[in-house]
């Protein structure tokens, strides 16, 4: 079952974006690796504007979640990395 979009606000770390989406009512951790928001817009180093960059992209990146989902590409802990190889496949 694909995820889908759910309202809740994504919050910077120190790996990345995270947010979140469903599987039907279960809640799915979704992390956006910084290297990969980098490859989608570039910025200066420093600039700090992860967060902007993926509010800007989330469809995007909701997507490729979600296809990474699909094909059973689930961490450990049942969360979902997206990392820059993942945005040149989908």
């Amino acid at each position: 079952m694909s995820l889908a979009s759910v309202a809740q606000p994504a919050h910077e770390t120190v790996r990345g974006v995270k947010f979140a989406m469903l599987d039907g009512t279960t809640l799915v951790v979704v992390l956006v690796a910084h290297a990969a928001l980098q490859s989608l817009e570039w910025s200066p180093p420093g600039s700090g504007d992860y967060l902007a960059r993926f509010e800007k992209f989330r469809a995007r990146l909701e997507g490729v979640a979600s296809r990474k989902h699909d094909r059973g590409l689930i961490e450990d802990n049942g969360s979902i990395f997206v990392q820059r190889e993942d945005l040149k496949a989908g």
